[in-house]
């Protein structure tokens, strides 16, 4: 196996079970992108995920469209990216990087009831809301609070498991 790769996922878990809210994602998954707000364009990808750094956080990668698509239905905006969530004991959140070409954006996650929210650092009213986990499948959404205190969906993913 590879240095590099094996010491990035080699660990036992750190995260404490009350908090361990992404371990229902670990795995492979595909997904439906729809764009909420570009005449509903729909796009196939993928989203990986695994426990990272000695089991201290989880990373994932985001593709979209998935390899097995970009040929038939390249997207000029399109993004693969990576992302790795630490667990913040001191906080009880996660603290979140993801990267991807052009652009690195800091989020933190908490908890709020079912859902998991990321507010990016640079805008308080985006989040990234993991809306609904199951274990087969999860609905993920990018929103904007407005200025009356609405959400605005801007784009959807739909995922299912591998296999």
């Amino acid at each position: 196996m590879d240095a590099f790769f094996e010491a990035l996922t080699a660990g036992e878990n750190q995260i404490p079970p009350e908090f361990d809210w992404f371990a229902p994602l670990l795995g492979d998954w595909d997904f439906t992108y729809t764009d909420g707000l570009g005449g509903g364009r729909t796009v196939q990808g993928e989203w990986l995920f695994r426990r990272a750094l000695n089991g201290a956080g989880v990373e994932d990668l985001f593709i979209c469209p998935s390899r097995a698509t970009r040929a038939d239905n390249p997207q000029p905006d399109g993004e693969y990216g990576a992302a790795l969530r630490m667990f913040n004991a001191r906080e009880g959140r996660y603290d979140m990087a993801y990267c991807c070409q052009g652009h690195v954006r800091l989020l933190t996650f908490v908890r709020e009831g079912d859902r998991l929210v990321g507010t990016p650092a640079d805008n308080p009213n985006g989040k990234w809301v993991f809306v609904k986990i199951e274990e087969d499948a999860f609905h993920w959404q990018n929103c904007t609070v407005l200025e009356d205190g609405t959400w605005r969906v801007n784009s959807n993913v739909h995922a299912r498991r591998r296999g």
